[in-house]
């Protein structure tokens, strides 16, 4: 029992909650942002699309300053970080877009019910690549 909750404090860092709490705001900028461009009459991929692209602006700021607290401001290394970010995220957008395409294309789920499924599944890959390749 206390190995659970040494693992759970473990789990529960101030990163963690941080990113759990802006990657929850970041899914909201992504699924309005989707949603809008769908109503607007945007086609599945470009609304997926564009809706990564605000969410990608609006995540590096919030994960450099206030998750991983990468306050290196030079512009030599925001420029190297962001084309990190960048290609983090291209890397999750590509998988997102692939199983956004498969679950709405092929398998005929409701394209937001499926742009909800694939947030999870990039939220945690974003971590993971954030942790271990862009912000270190």
């Amino acid at each position: 029992m206390r190995e659970r909750i040494r693992l759970f404090k473990s789990l529960l860092t101030r990163e963690v909650i941080s990113y759990l709490v802006f990657g929850i705001l970041t899914t909201v900028v992504s699924l309005g942002s989707y949603a809008l461009f769908l109503h607007l009459g945007i086609g599945l991929v470009l609304s997926n699309t564009l809706s990564t692209l605000l969410a990608i602006l609006f995540a590096y700021v919030t994960n450099k300053i206030w998750v991983f607290r990468a306050l290196n401001f030079g512009f030599s290394a925001i420029i190297i970080e962001f084309i990190k970010f960048l290609s983090s995220r291209f890397l999750t957008y590509i998988v997102d877009t692939i199983i956004l395409v498969f679950l709405v294309e092929l398998l005929l789920i409701d394209p937001m019910t499926s742009k909800i499924f694939t947030s999870i599944v990039v939220v945690i890959l974003n971590y993971v690549l954030s942790k271990k390749a862009v912000f270190r």
